[in-house]
């Protein structure tokens, strides 16, 4: 019973820490407007904020067998939420574009690492 207790609360904060990282992807979309007016850039400079996450995303995704296999769930669980934190924090505080981007990159690593990770726990 003990062991159902934790898998279920493995499985709701990685399912709460992957959705939160897909809202954060669409809701940046919102914000166009005002990253626009804000950095002083174009409307294809500020398609990067959504490209590079998912770029990211997709790179960390087909690594995250290496990880998993390498590091213990707890270690990665940690990771993927310290690299959402960092990349908010960056995001929240930069004072230019090139340095939201990089608040962005630790959050498509973040959600490179949590949405792998949630399915392996489920999984297995």
């Amino acid at each position: 019973m003990e062991n159902n207790k934790k898998l279920v609360g493995a499985i709701l904060a990685t399912g709460l820490m992957s959705f939160a990282g897909v809202l954060i992807e669409t809701a940046m979309n919102v914000t166009f407007p005002t990253l626009i007016q804000q950095f002083g850039i174009t409307t294809s400079d500020v398609q990067w904020v959504t490209t590079i996450y998912l770029l990211v995303i997709s790179i960390i995704v087909p690594i995250s067998t290496f990880l998993l296999k390498r590091f213990q769930l707890r270690t990665l669980f940690l990771a993927a939420n310290m690299f959402f934190l960092a990349g908010l924090v960056i995001d929240f505080l930069s004072p230019t574009f090139a340095i939201l981007l990089l608040g962005r990159l630790f959050q498509g690593a973040s959600t490179g690492i949590a949405l792998p990770l949630m399915f392996h726990i489920i999984l297995t």
